[in-house]
Parts: C-alpha cells; structure tokens; sequence
C-alpha cells in the first residue's frame, strides 16, 4: 500500500509518499496536471494507492484525472487539516505533501464531497449570479457614496424610478472629477445588472428542467433562485445524517466550546457553505414582508417580537433548512398540514 500525499497548485503539483511495509519512498517534483502527465507518473506506479490532497480552485478537475489509479483519493479542507497548528521549519510543497501523506496513513484525514459532474456545472451558475448580486450591490454603494460626499441626501434605492430622477438632478450639481467618477460607476452598474438579469434567466429556465427544484419551489416563498442554489450546493442529500447536520453545514448553527461540565454556545459558525448560507439566510429575511400567511412567517414574527430580526431570519432559515431535508429525503411536495396546531 502507497500513502501518497499531493501538493496541488494551478498548473502542477508535489507528490510524496511511502510504502510503510517496505520502507519505500516516493517523490516526484512539479508534474503537469495534465492527463497525459498525470497518467505517466501514477499509472506507472505499484498498486495499491491511498492519496489525499488539500481542496483548492482546481481540485474536482485533478481528482476526475487522477481518481481511476487510486484505490482511495480524499480531498481535504486546508483549515480542518491544518487548524492552527505551528509549523515549524520552513514551509514548503514537499513538507505539505508527506505531511499529508502521515496524516493519510494514520487515518487522521476525512474527505471532502466530491461533486459530480452535473453538480459542479450547476454551482458555477449559481454562484455566478450570487456573485454577481453582490457586485450590483457593491456598486450601488459606491454610487450612493459619491453622493452622499457631496452633501447628497439619498433616502430611497437608486435602482428605483426615484433613484434614477435623484441621479439625474445630482449630476447637475457636481463637479466635473466626482461627476466623471459617478458616470463611470452607473457603467459598470448597468454592465453588472445585465450580467445578472442574464444569469437569472438562465436559472429559472434550469429550474424549469430540474425536478428537484420543482420540488422545492413548491415551498412558500421558494423561488428558482433559491431551489437552484440548494439543490447545486447540497448535491446528494444522502450524504448528511439528519438534519441537524445539514444545518450545521449551511452555517446555521451556533459554534460550540466546551470545558468540563460548562457549555457555551456562541456565535454562528463561520466553517460553512456561504452560497447556501447567503441563499437561505435571504429567504429567513424576506419570511416577515409575505403577505401570505405561512409557517414562516409565523416563526418570523414569534422570534422577532421575542428577541430580535437578525434572530428571526436566522430562526426562519434554520426551519427551512430542516423542511428542505425532509422533502429532499422523502421526495415529498410541500405539506402545510404538517404545521398547523392540533387542538387536544
């Protein structure tokens, strides 16, 4: 049995590893992630192979070259490998690489899930069009910053009809640098909304062809956004425990620390899905504007008179969550009876 630990960067990577039976090592230095390369270099070599490497921009695209010549591959989260650890001695990819390598054959290391093919494809859209989202809110604050320099009172969205007269009248009064600065600004703003009206319109139409998203969306307040998102970020629902677990990896948990008989929970975890997390948390927010009555905006309301609204979206997402994993699971539409109060 090789360990093999690989040291992956964008063009090439770093492999050590040891056979601990024989005492046999292995070292290749800078291997092209190519197929053709990668072939050359692990085919060659005596079965069977155990190897891990640390997740990265690349990584699915090296794991489906290199899977077919391994007996076990794991990709790994840096942060969950390495924590805080200190490192002594200089850091380099040969280190990184055998240190892997220990780690694997000691059976300290848990992979990561592989997504398949289709999967990977559906989460560069969504997480095209929340970037996307992002930018065009980034911009707008920009604007509303020129303006707001300028002694410019902005008291209503600019990507309103209102905003766009306040735009208007406010280029009459500033002078030609700030002026030229706004203009480029509502550019790159008009640039980046045709960007995401393009990257909206391609989900709702894959939405359209997916079914669980048709699923999903037959939730209150469940849009194609937000059925994409889940459905792309989740994957195979088979692969969490229960709920709580996916829960846990949408980063609406609170974090844990423990001493002794003393339990402490904190702050919501910040080791997560963020794509999920912004999709779901975005739902919790907007469960208090429904007009419509549903089980969440009950929940909304409950929590937000109680304690607070950030409270209460955060209540709202995890409810939702608990509701996805079960639809998802059990391959049911949504049943409001499920919520409704039985009298005794």
């Amino acid at each position: 049995m090789l360990y093999l630990g690989l040291d992956v960067h964008s063009k090439w990577m770093t492999v050590r590893g040891f056979d601990p039976e024989t005492g046999e090592s292995i070292s290749f230095d800078k291997v092209a992630n190519d197929a053709e390369s990668l072939q050359a270099v692990f085919a060659a070599l005596p079965g069977p192979l155990r190897g891990a490497m640390e997740s990265g921009t690349n990584s699915w695209a090296v794991y489906r070259h290199l899977e077919e010549y391994f007996d076990e591959l794991l990709v790994v989260d840096p942060a969950t490998v390495w924590g805080k650890q200190v490192r002594r001695g200089a850091k380099t990819d040969q280190r990184d690489a055998m240190s892997l390598a220990l780690k694997l054959s000691k059976g300290e290391l848990v992979g990561l899930y592989v997504p398949d093919r289709n999967t990977q494809d559906m989460r560069a859209l969504a997480r095209a069009k929340i970037n996307a989202s992002r930018q065009v809110t980034r911009l707008v604050s920009e604007t509303g910053s020129v303006l707001r320099s300028w002694g410019i009172i902005v008291e209503c969205s600019l990507l309103s009809k209102k905003g766009e007269e306040l735009l208007e009248n406010a280029k009459k009064e500033l002078p030609d640098l700030s002026l030229k600065v706004l203009n480029l600004w509502l550019g790159m703003l008009k640039e980046a909304q045709s960007v995401e009206k393009e990257l909206d319109a391609a989900i709702k139409l894959e939405a359209k062809k997916n079914e669980q998203c048709k699923l999903l969306m037959s939730i209150p307040g469940v849009g194609a956004f937000t059925a994409f998102v889940v459905c792309a970020e989740i994957g195979d629902i088979s692969r969490f425990e229960s709920a709580a677990h996916l829960v846990s990896y949408c980063g609406l948990s609170p974090s844990v620390s423990q001493s002794a008989d003393k339990l402490h929970y904190g702050k919501l975890s910040k080791f997560c899905n963020r794509f999920l997390k912004y999709a779901l948390v975005l739902r919790g927010q907007d469960a208090g504007r429904r007009k419509d009555d549903s089980p969440f905006k009950r929940t909304y309301w409950r929590v937000a008179i109680k304690n607070h609204l950030n409270d209460a979206k955060i209540a709202v997402a995890r409810q939702l969550t608990r509701v996805i994993y079960a639809m998802l699971k059990n391959q049911q539409c949504w049943d409001s009876s499920r919520f409704e109060h039985k009298s005794a």
